[in-house]
């Protein structure tokens, strides 16, 4: 193959890519229901692999794996969400319970601060990140209904994305075979490597880290509840979705955590009590989950991830900021790849 010829085919797939990248931006809200209805196949599709190899055929492993993530999300939706709901509830009626043992205890330091430096009487930081933090966590936990209501109605939970998730596993590696079909057999051997290392990071990545926010909401939850904290499944499961932003999810949990546990029994001892058991936590997170459910080095440095997450929650909001990182690993990646493969 001619000089000019790899320039062209090389060009064309970088434009493709673009042009896939800005496709699904300007269509996302048409799309979210098979962009979701794909991801949750990609996910499950390894469990029906799984059933397939125990000599079944692929439509009965289909099923099989379909009847159980429904009876768990059946499961889930009659007895979790009816308490997280009246948690979320009882969580904006008491609000001003938990708002005034803080702000006066941020008055007694700004107090303290502003007689050892005059010159911070000029301003009012204190009661003015209390006033907006307060306003914002109201409004974010009031909207959360709105919110899931917004991107899905209950037809499309309840018939179009499972419909879709059933017809694209009964599909198994067809779309594979469809899209190497689309390309020149020389170049069956690059997009199968593409296909690997796409695979190899988003893969291993979010499943991973689905994994580990399930980990640390649900032992959250129950340490909360055993130790008697107010709101533990709610702060949970804040705790266990916040775990999904690198950096950002272990603080989440522990200060909600502490706060709650400290205006409610006023005592210093909960805190400690609190701290271990997130510490505990952490411990068997760091070691032991990430490790054997995670297991993959994306590769980028903490500016680089810091940016991706910026820059795909300005875009794409708090989904953005969750798969930024997995899809920023994977374009240096395969930039990486090609370059290697056209100079090579």
């Amino acid at each position: 193959m001619s000089e000019s010829t790899k320039n062209r085919i090389f060009v064309i797939l970088i434009l493709l890519f673009l042009g896939s990248c800005l496709f699904l931006y300007l269509a996302r809200a048409i799309l979210a229901p098979f962009l979701i209805a794909a991801f949750i196949t990609y996910l499950i599709s390894p469990l029906v692999t799984h059933v397939q190899s125990f000599g079944y055929k692929r439509i009965i492993g289909v099923v099989i794996v379909s009847i159980i993530l429904i009876s768990i999300f059946a499961g889930v939706l009659i007895i979790l969400v009816p308490i997280l709901i009246n948690e979320i509830e009882s969580f904006q009626f008491n609000a001003d319970q938990y708002y005034e043992p803080i702000s006066n205890y941020v008055s007694a330091v700004r107090l303290k601060l502003e007689t050892s430096f005059p010159i911070l009487q000029k301003f009012d930081i204190p009661n003015v990140v209390i006033s907006e933090s307060k306003d914002f966590i109201l409004y974010r936990i009031e909207q959360i209904p709105n919110y899931l209501m917004s991107m899905f109605s209950i037809f499309t939970i309840i018939v179009l994305i499972p419909m879709i998730v059933f017809f694209m596993l009964l599909g198994g590696g067809k779309s594979l075979k469809s899209l190497l079909g689309l390309f020149p057999p020389n170049y069956v051997e690059m997009v199968l490597s593409i296909v690997y290392r796409v695979d190899s990071i988003f893969g291993r990545y979010v499943r991973g880290q689905l994994i580990e926010a399930f980990f640390v909401g649900s032992m959250s939850a129950l340490s909360l509840s055993i130790l008697n904290v107010n709101f533990a499944l709610l702060i949970g499961t804040i705790a266990g979705i916040a775990n999904l932003i690198p950096y950002l999810g272990p603080i989440v949990g522990l200060t909600l955590a502490v706060g709650v546990g400290a205006v409610q029994y006023q005592t210093f001892a909960i805190v400690i009590k609190i701290a271990i058991v997130y510490a505990f936590i952490k411990f068997l997170d760091d070691n032991f989950i990430q490790p054997l459910v995670v297991g993959y080095n994306v590769n980028l440095g903490p500016v680089s991830m810091v940016f991706a997450m910026l820059a795909g929650g300005h875009v794409f909001g708090f989904l953005g900021v969750v798969f930024a990182v997995p899809i920023a690993a994977i374009f240096k990646s395969v930039s990486i790849m090609l370059v290697k493969k056209r100079y090579s």
